[in-house]
């Protein structure tokens, strides 16, 4: 994939272009969608399909990303170890003339630094399940689950009442689509039962 905004259909730009959140942004791709929906020419499966497949084509190139994004984290592990390994052949090089600094024009100097050793403590656990039974554990967290139980429990409600409190908030969730994907690819409009609403 060369180019990720290659080929566009004007519905996909418009989804693309829906990541600004404005209302400018979403009321094109609305009428990008009443455009699909009222095309007296397409059957209302391939209206469905089409507005699918603007979908399907950013999960194409969110996947597409993703593997690039892998693929540069491996080689930015590769050029920085290649980079360690590189420093410290140079190091290896410069000191075997004796020669601990070395100047430059572009650069000020190179400078080898002293190799240097130290104790570093490394915690092995052989037996986790002993160390928690001895006490050797911490809690860190609220059981959030169990405070909203308590709650709503007639017995434990003393218990928390002063330090948490329950309220119900509506949260708008507004509506969307799920792209329900065929497992199958059936070519033949024919073979589509169309269902009643």
């Amino acid at each position: 994939m060369q180019n990720l905004t290659a080929q566009n259909t004007q519905l996909e730009e418009d989804l693309i272009a829906l990541h600004t959140g404005n209302s400018q942004s979403k009321e094109w791709f609305y009428q990008s969608v009443l455009k699909i929906l009222q095309a007296p020419n397409l059957s209302a499966f391939m209206k469905a399909d089409r507005l699918a497949e603007a979908f399907a084509n950013l999960d194409v190139k969110i996947d597409y990303i993703k593997e690039q994004q892998r693929l540069l984290m491996h080689l930015k592990q590769q050029l920085e170890l290649a980079k360690t390994y590189g420093k410290e052949e140079i190091s290896k090089a410069l000191l075997s003339f004796g020669v601990t600094k070395l100047e430059g024009l572009k650069i000020s100097s190179l400078t080898v630094s002293k190799a240097t050793q130290q104790s570093v403590a490394k915690l092995e656990i052989l037996d986790e399940d002993a160390l928690l039974k001895a006490g050797f554990f911490k809690v860190e967290l609220v059981d959030l689950e169990a405070v909203e139980q308590a709650l709503l429990s007639a017995d434990q409600r003393h218990e928390v009442e002063k330090y948490a409190d329950m309220s119900i908030e509506i949260v708008h969730k507004p509506a969307t689509i799920r792209i329900n994907r065929r497992k199958s690819f059936v070519s033949d409009e024919s073979a589509y039962v169309e269902e009643v609403a």
